[in-house]
């Protein structure tokens, strides 16, 4: 292709004066060099690695994000407990902290208040004041961990009436007073250290700018237990300021204050002398008979006796019956033993051989009287199994006798233990009556202790509940919306730069800039993938007659990319030569499964289309595949004659379909296919060939895998090497290339084979307007002309 090469059509638009080379050279994933702006082609270039490793990029977005979703929801949600306090100044003054500006006499007493709201010794107060010691949901996640749960936590909307806050607010001050006598031993306050840490860890103090609010809030997984701890340490916190400004309290509070501690004693000592009753007269903590283990064990061991009852008289009657039968041998318990049936079976036996003998001899024969002392035995055998069978049903009557009357025993001892249940039942009731007039007499006292404390003018208090808190409604943490959304935006780049990662390091031959970058051959035609290959490349078979599966099918339709490229591969051997075509044409690949048969039988239907006469011969004398394309038979063939055959034209085959072409299969698979192939039988063939075709083309087998090739590549005017597009290695094709340039051989160029042209690729949009022309209009009127390109 040194000379004329304005050989292709070009549409409307495009410069005539484009070459076959500037066209065949240019990139697989560009707009083949000055065809596109150079402002798009870098642009076109990452855009094409991206498109390719699409479902690369696509799982690893999905996989990571769907990960992350995953991750996310099954975090618990943090949910914050938000109280608002006010504390009113006392004097006029300025005190600036940072940007807060608070009027207040003392300058320390601001940041004396917010250190006092993350000190251990409130957050103690906080944690007996609830009883988280015993509530498992604070130390522990959020209980049903899981998406779906998640998703429920977060679009549930739990409402809690005032009425409810308000209890739980009262309740803060009845342990309060409770809590502040008590003295815990150094044990104790060990124990309380992670409970404290835990709350100070999850507490945060936010002064309001410009006002005298403060936010104390507080996380946790649990909303509800986020605005109990929150409304409990500004409950806390306000009381502990009050008793600090009210310890001078009068002498009717305090003693009001005593008795509400000894009636607090009382109710304790009797909750405990309750439990303890309970537990020393193994009474249950409910009144459900379904929790009472006493009453479902007697429940348990009366069942147990109608059943034991059962089995006994059942084993009774059958031991009865086996006792006074006449026939023992009658009753089926006896007839289940093996040793009784063996013995019935060896006596039916000995019986049958007796009468046996008794046919022919008297009953003093020897044999028979020996028969007959067998017999004897074994009857005596027999009857003692049987006694022994009607023995053991009596032992097993009588062992269920006993079981029943133990049961019967335990029945009695446990129906007099539940009675004497019952009885302690009653006093325990009384007990809980007498705690519950002391708990309603300790609510009489608290509500007296609050209403002296509301009449005392002179106990003011500078700190108040401004906003309690409410239950939250919405999850503060974690974010998972911002989570997820940037996991997908990381995946995203990270996959593309997997992807390019990829690229990099893919090894294959996909452009024709591959091939003249890496191998430095021409690029003599580039063939698009088949539309009729996905079905096969899925693994499925389409329903199609047998010329759809053959290699012949790419170019009967002549307006396909896929002929047309055979055209352009027709005219580059046409012009791969100075002076004169070249005849002798060897069509070979770097390894198997490269398209390099297809492309022998399309060069030659090309070939024999401009009206030369062509023969094409399978040298694949290991997996010939010629006479399959062309549904011809095999029998007879090249190796016929290479095995001494004269008869030349009787091994030439016919195309009905293509007048120009004729066919030299393989024939039978010899098993030396090298020296048939480098005989000197194959260079007399070839020069007969010469003289009666144009155009000879040679199928062989794969250049690395066997030295075929490198044989008859000595004996051609050129060689074409066919290689896969995004299949072959690049190195592989070079080691291919050096073993047919060892042996001399002259490599017109590459084929490369089966790409997958995107449809936003040159070659499409091209083919668009190329089939947009009258070119075929004009073609299909008559017979296909001799072409060039």
């Amino acid at each position: 292709m040194t000379k004329d090469e304005h050989l292709i059509p070009v549409p409307s638009g495009r410069g005539v004066n484009t070459t076959l080379a500037e066209i065949t050279q240019a990139r697989a994933y560009e707009k083949y060099g000055k065809y596109g702006a150079p402002s798009e082609n870098h642009f076109r270039d990452y855009l094409f690695v991206v498109l390719k490793r699409k479902w690369l990029i696509l799982s690893l977005v999905l996989v990571v994000t769907s990960l992350v979703a995953i991750q996310m929801f099954r975090l618990p949600s943090i949910y914050e407990g938000d109280t608002v306090i006010r504390i009113e100044p006392k004097t006029q003054s300025v005190l600036r902290n940072k940007e807060l500006v608070i009027s207040q006499a003392d300058p320390n007493f601001w940041g004396t208040q917010l250190k006092l709201l993350e000190n251990p010794i409130l957050a103690r107060e906080v944690v007996l004041t609830l009883d988280l010691m015993h509530n498992p949901t604070f130390m522990n996640p959020q209980n049903e961990p899981g998406f779906f749960s998640s998703l429920r936590r977060v679009f549930s909307r739990d409402k809690t009436s005032a009425k409810t806050q308000k209890e739980a607010a009262d309740q803060v001050l009845i342990n309060q007073s409770r809590i502040r006598e008590e003295d815990l031993s150094a044990e104790e306050l060990a124990q309380l250290e992670s409970y404290e840490d835990a709350i100070i860890g999850s507490e945060t103090a936010e002064p309001e700018v410009g006002t005298n609010l403060v936010h104390i809030k507080f996380r946790h997984s649990d909303p509800q237990m986020a605005l109990k701890v929150s409304n409990t340490l500004a409950e806390v916190f306000i009381n502990n300021n009050l008793a600090r400004m009210t310890a001078g309290s009068t002498k009717a509070q305090d003693l009001l204050a005593k008795e509400i501690a000894d009636l607090q004693g009382k109710i304790r000592h009797g909750q405990e002398a309750q439990f303890n009753y309970a537990k020393s007269h193994n009474l249950p903590m409910s009144s459900d008979a379904s929790q009472n283990v006493e009453w479902q064990r007697l429940l348990q061991l009366g069942a147990q006796l109608v059943e034991a009852e059962k089995d006994r008289k059942l084993a009774q009657g059958i031991y009865e019956h086996a006792k006074n039968s006449s026939d023992p041998l009658s009753v089926p318990e006896v007839l289940k033993s093996t040793e009784v049936t063996s013995f019935r079976h060896e006596l039916a036996s000995l019986r049958q051989k007796r009468d046996s003998l008794l046919i022919t001899y008297t009953r003093e024969w020897p044999e028979v009287k020996k028969v007959d002392a067998e017999i004897n035995r074994i009857e005596g055998e027999l009857k003692a199994a049987v006694a022994q069978e009607i023995d053991g049903l009596r032992v097993k009557y009588q062992s269920l006798e006993t079981h029943e009357n133990e049961i019967r025993a335990a029945y009695a001892a446990q129906r007099g233990v539940t009675t004497q249940q019952a009885g302690d039942q009653l006093e325990i009731m009384e007990q809980g009556q007498e705690i519950e007039t002391n708990k309603q007499y300790l609510n009489t006292l608290l509500q007296r202790q609050r209403e002296l404390e509301a009449i005392s003018g002179e106990r003011t208090n500078e700190l108040s509940i401004e906003n309690p808190g409410r239950l939250p409604r919405v999850p503060v943490a974690p974010a998972r919306v911002r989570n997820i959304v940037i996991a997908f935006l990381l995946s995203l780049v990270a996959g593309i730069g997997l992807a390019f990662l990829l690229d990099f390091l893919d090894d294959t031959v996909k452009s024709i800039d591959d091939v003249d970058r890496y191998l430095h051959l021409p690029a003599l035609a580039l063939i698009p993938a088949g539309r009729n290959e996905a079905p096969r490349l899925k693994g499925t078979t389409p329903v199609t007659s047998p010329a759809a599966s053959t290699a012949l099918a790419l170019v009967e339709d002549v307006r396909s990319p896929v002929a047309e490229s055979y055209r352009h591969l027709r005219t580059s051997l046409l012009l791969s030569s100075a002076g004169q075509p070249p005849k002798t044409i060897l069509i070979t690949s770097s390894q198997p499964s490269e398209g390099k048969t297809t492309t022998a039988i399309n060069t030659a239907v090309m070939l024999a289309k401009t009206g030369a006469a062509v023969v094409i011969v399978d040298c694949d004398l290991r997996r010939p595949r010629l006479h399959a394309h062309f549904d011809l038979p095999n029998s007879r063939g090249l190796t016929n004659w290479l095995s001494g055959e004269t008869d030349l034209d009787s091994l030439i085959l016919s195309y009905d379909k293509q007048p120009n072409l004729r066919l030299l299969t393989s024939g039978p698979v010899p098993p030396n296919p090298a020296e048939l192939l480098g005989s000197e039988e194959m260079r007399k063939l070839l020069i007969q060939l010469s003289e009666k075709f144009a155009h000879i083309i040679i199928d062989s087998p794969p250049a690395i895998s066997f030295t075929d090739a490198s044989i008859l590549a000595t004996m051609v005017d050129g060689v074409v090497l066919v290689v896969h597009g995004g299949h072959s290695s690049r190195a592989v094709v070079r080691r291919a290339k050096q073993q047919l340039l060892d042996v001399g051989a002259n490599i017109f160029g590459i084929v490369l084979n089966n790409v997958k042209v995107e449809a936003y690729d040159y070659y499409s949009n091209y083919y668009s307007a190329y089939y947009a022309s009258d070119y075929y209009d004009s073609e299909a009127t008559g017979a296909d002309a001799p072409q060039t390109g």
